[in-house]
């Protein structure tokens, strides 16, 4: 992944978090109710799945490719 653009990077880490968060609730939602979870919980986790992968994109450090990459003091010592 070190050859994509920093925010792209982080938006494909917000959606994998949005993605696993998706999962954990509507798991969680399954087994303490028992019932599927089905149009209420996956419906609503896609209508905030956009909005939470912009959160956490914007939100993100910010990391430049030039901080990526070494000095040329820090490859000679």
């Amino acid at each position: 992944m070190s050859n994509l653009d920093p925010l792209i990077e982080e938006t494909l880490a917000a959606s994998i978090a949005m993605a696993v968060l998706a999962g954990l609730v509507a798991l969680l939602y399954w087994l303490m109710t028992g019932l599927s979870p089905w149009p209420i919980v996956i419906l609503g986790e896609m209508a905030g799945f956009g909005f939470g992968i912009a959160v956490l994109a914007l939100t993100a450090p910010r990391l430049s490719r030039n901080a990526l990459t070494p000095t040329i003091s820090q490859r000679e010592g």
